[in-house]
């Protein structure tokens, strides 16, 4: 606001300094001109981008209007954090993609509070009759079993209740020694450095590999999760049996396969929490608050820079943008993996982010009035069975798959993780209560496995063999099955996210064209987020590169006016 006084008053004094030498000169708008930035991609690191990008230029000191325009080739905002609804029916929304995230991911937290959005949502809950809330299987045996936290157990704040606590904790301690200890040192260590990206000095940083190696944190990436634990001193079974799991629900991957960091952050879950209704409306509201255009179900085709103008002009395959909204952008941020995007650039890139391989992520949502088999797991048929099952692999398995990837990892379980979400006592269908559950795997699921899962009579179609013999179908869909036992499907094939090989290289968010192959400070004008995950694949770290990016354009911006303003004419 000073600072359009400041203009006010300087060319007023420039135009009567003008008339008095019988001069005349047009008196010019004193409304800086909007900077225009395009954003392709709505998921977190778009959105983000969007949200902060406003945020910043309102609380600068120097007049900074923008207009954003936001691009996505699908038909809503969220990018890989989506819901559907069971039954198709709104009522009962399901996340089908990112499901979680913790206190600590200040980002997403404080969204949440600012956008007013309840953070209430159960995001698991066992079924209420069961002994046990989890189970880690190996294939042969589970190794371990948490029991139900019965609401019964809970204080009078809805904590757990102390004694439930303190024995789980002497179970680990008496099974794993101070392997749980010592993991959590090491991720209290590891979250404390990574927490340090978001505050001066190092935010913002325009290379996330120099802050990555100036952190410490590359002793975290560039090592495998397997090696950087024994490093530290965790044992073998805790890492198999324990963190195992929950690299593999997490990420589909088993300890040999995913680096060091990755690892840790799968075990900091303190605090999880879900948006009642979907995580996806946090970023709906960060692009609605921030965005004066959204093109949705709008793919982007090419990129061009005028070199001479400096401006860019993205060209879609929306026919209405094009025909009457071929606007000109002083910046284009590509908020989406590179090599998923498709976009042919001009100029050429000097250096476009590398292909790396993506993990591709089975997600199958279900719902029926089965309970999870017995004779599944190799229990007798009064055995009780976890409500939700992670699982890990035998220590002979281990050293054979540990360091695969895909279908090759998965191993004898067949499957990631099975999660029981809820129990619909009430829901459209029938008068039977319906369990619902989701099932991440390494292939699309089949009517047998799900037979055997759940002990459903089931047939398998049959087909003909070249010798002319019948043979019983293997790959039957889950549709096949009664819709009496799988009342409900839906299923979704991701690229979730990237393999997180150990590395200690990243992609920089600036990219530059060839005719300036050593622009790496952002004054190429094109910018991008998406490096990020093969640091750390999240919805918080997509966030913070969008918030990171943001900031080093603004920063350009308030440069850009400060220099204007010192070659402007001094007020006599």
């Amino acid at each position: 606001m000073h600072s359009i006084v400041y203009l006010s008053v300087l060319l007023l004094s420039c135009l009567s300094i003008t008339l008095a030498d019988d001069l005349q000169s047009p008196l010019h708008d004193t409304q800086p001109k909007a900077k225009r930035i395009a954003i392709i991609g709505a998921g977190a690191g778009g959105s983000s981008t969007s949200y902060f990008l406003t945020r910043f230029a309102e609380s600068s000191q120097h007049d900074i209007p923008l207009e954003i325009t936001v691009f996505d080739s699908n038909t809503y905002i969220g990018g890989r954090t989506t819901t559907v609804d069971a039954f198709d029916d709104e009522s009962y929304p399901v996340e089908l993609g990112a499901s979680i995230f913790v206190k600590v991911n200040h980002i997403l937290y404080n969204a949440t509070r600012d956008f007013g959005l309840s953070t209430a949502a159960k995001i698991y809950e066992a079924v209420e009759d069961s002994k046990y809330d989890l189970g880690i299987w190996d294939g042969t045996t589970f190794v371990y079993k948490a029991e139900n936290d019965d609401d019964d157990d809970d204080d009078d704040d809805g904590n757990r209740a102390s004694w439930r606590g303190w024995w789980d904790i002497a179970k680990l301690l008496w099974k794993y020694g101070w392997a749980p200890i010592r993991t959590q040192r090491t991720t209290k260590d590891a979250v404390g450095k990574f927490l340090e990206f978001y505050h001066e000095p190092w935010f913002p940083f325009t290379s996330l590999q120099e802050v990555v190696h100036r952190s410490g944190l590359v002793r975290y990436t560039n090592t495998s999760g397997s090696e950087l634990l024994k490093d530290v001193g965790v044992g073998e079974l805790f890492t198999r049996e324990i963190i195992q799991a929950a690299t593999r629900v997490n990420y589909a991957s088993n300890l040999g396969s995913i680096h060091g960091l990755e690892t840790l952050v799968c075990m900091a879950i303190e605090g999880a929490v879900a948006v009642d209704g979907g995580n996806w409306q946090i970023f709906a509201e960060m692009v609605k608050t921030s965005a004066h255009k959204i093109w949705l179900n709008t793919t982007v085709t090419d990129i061009v820079k005028d070199t001479a103008k400096g401006t860019f002009n993205v060209r879609t395959s929306n026919v209405v943008v094009h025909e009457q909204f071929n606007d000109e952008y002083d910046a284009v941020i590509l908020a989406a993996p590179y090599q998923f995007a498709e976009i042919t650039f001009s100029p050429l890139l000097a250096y476009p982010p590398k292909e790396i391989p993506y993990n591709t992520k089975y997600v199958t949502l279900f719902t029926s009035p089965r309970r999870l088999s017995p004779s599944f797991f190799g229990l007798e048929s009064q055995s009780e069975v976890p409500s939700s099952i992670l699982t890990t692999l035998t220590k002979d398995l281990n050293d054979k798959l540990g360091s695969q990837r895909g279908r090759q990892a998965v191993g004898p379980t067949g499957f990631w993780s099975i999660s029981t979400l809820r129990t619909l006592v009430t829901n459209p269908i029938s008068s039977e209560p319906q369990y619902l559950y989701k099932i991440f795997s390494a292939a699309p699921l089949t009517a047998g496995f799900l037979a055997q899962l759940f002990d459903i009579p089931y047939t398998p179609t049959t087909t003909t063999s070249s010798s002319h013999k019948t043979l019983p179908a293997k790959d039957d869909p889950i549709s096949m099955l009664p819709r009496s036992v799988i009342t409900w499907s839906y299923e979704k094939t991701w690229a979730a996210y990237p393999y997180e090989t150990p590395t200690a290289t990243f992609e920089n968010f600036s990219l530059p064209f060839v005719d300036h192959p050593d622009s790496h400070d952002g004054s190429s004008g094109l910018w991008y987020t998406s490096g990020i995950e093969s640091f750390i694949s999240t919805m918080e770290t997509s966030a913070l590169a969008g918030r990171n990016v943001a900031r080093l354009i603004v920063d350009r911006l308030e440069a850009e006016v400060r220099r204007e303003m010192a070659r402007a004419p001094k007020e006599l």
